[in-house]
């Protein structure tokens, strides 16, 4: 169960390892719990007061007659199923599902809501390596996340999900790893070989961005300018919030991820 709001001071306390594990507590309770039975489930919280507090004064939890429970309302499945599948409907013929993916994370990708809201599924993520010259995009379908350049980059305080990354790569400045991705990105992409062995060349490799069989090329998808897809209508934030990542999850398929790179133009 993860919990998002458009409160970003909220969404960076439910965060913290803590309260997240007590939202979890509440989520699992069958029935309302007195304090002196959260207090022996959790001993050594240290500010335990203040974040019920703070839980109880946003509405995720709620006291009554001197009792807590979970008050938030936990969605199973998206809302939104009727839209996307009548997006789907409209524009099957006229663009691929690799395009679309493409327009989806550039054009109408959004974080906003208006509310607070608690979902029991997993919701595919966008994560995004770049600089002046190119953009490094992965789309997650959700759960497990693949081990890109781009989720490497986005999620790195959690190395122990990139194995060989965190290996290969270690700790480093985004921008300066990037500025010397562009490097080599630049001489494949005029059919040449990188000038020299790296763990700049060889994370391209790992991740399967540039292969050098049967000759150096780009192994992703490339794209130089926005696809334009101009058959959505307005939605409100929440409703937008579930209908991109809904269609995104239907445009992948089977397919754990997808990456691709966009080249700026100069």
């Amino acid at each position: 169960m993860q919990i998002y709001t458009y409160n970003k001071k909220l969404q960076q306390s439910l965060m913290c390892p803590e309260i997240r594990k007590l939202v979890n507590y509440f989520f699992k309770l069958e029935e309302p719990v007195i304090l002196r039975e959260i207090r022996s489930n959790f001993p050594d919280y240290r500010h335990l007061d203040r974040d019920l507090d703070l839980l109880i004064e946003n509405e995720i939890i709620s006291r009554q007659n001197r009792r807590y429970d979970f008050s938030l309302s936990v969605l199973k499945e998206y809302p939104t199923g009727e839209l996307v599948k009548a997006f789907i409907q409209q524009v099957n013929d006229q663009y691929s599902n690799e395009e679309l993916l493409v327009w989806l994370a550039d054009e109408l990708w959004s974080d906003k809501l208006d509310s607070t809201i608690a979902i029991d599924f997993a919701l595919p993520t966008i994560s995004r390596l770049e600089n002046e010259d190119f953009q490094l995009v992965t789309i997650n379908r959700g759960g497990k996340l693949s081990e890109t350049l781009a989720n490497y980059f986005e999620n790195s305080e959690q190395p122990n999900l990139f194995p060989t990354l965190s290996v290969l790569i270690g700790d480093v400045n985004p921008e300066f790893f990037s500025n010397q991705l562009s490097l080599i990105l630049d001489r494949v992409l005029l059919g040449k070989k990188p000038k020299r062995e790296s763990i700049f060349l060889d994370s391209l490799l790992a991740t399967h961005v540039v292969t050098s069989r049967p000759e150096w090329q780009l192994a992703i998808p490339i794209y130089t300018e926005n696809i334009s897809c101009n058959v959505v209508q307005e939605m409100n934030n929440e409703t937008r919030f579930f209908f991109v990542r809904q269609l995104a999850k239907e445009l992948l398929g089977k397919r754990e991820s997808f990456s691709y790179l966009i080249k700026k133009k100069a």
